[in-house]
């Protein structure tokens, strides 16, 4: 049986995840990815090589889906709302 989302847990995660992809392309607009920590700076690594550096939707939604994860969240990531990757 899977376990129900935890919803106080996922919008938490969804908020986290919007501010840090828009800190984070921010600061690669200004050239300054060298100031970014390393998890952050492989994070927009991947984007980069998977083509989907302009697309703040796909970023948002998978850094959710990584925080949600990391902090234990309790079955898959719900979607709050209206789907979270047409909110950035």
């Amino acid at each position: 049986m899977t376990e129900s989302p935890d919803l106080e847990l996922a919008s938490h995660c969804l908020s986290r995840a919007k501010a840090d992809v828009e800190t984070w392309l921010d600061l690669v607009d200004r050239g300054q990815l060298a100031t970014l920590a390393p998890f952050g700076q492989m994070f927009i690594y991947q984007l980069k090589t998977q083509g989907r550096l302009a697309d703040k939707a796909f970023a948002v939604d998978q850094l959710y889906r990584l925080y949600y994860r990391r902090a234990d969240g309790k079955g898959d990531p719900p979607i709050p709302g209206d789907d979270p990757r047409g909110t950035v």
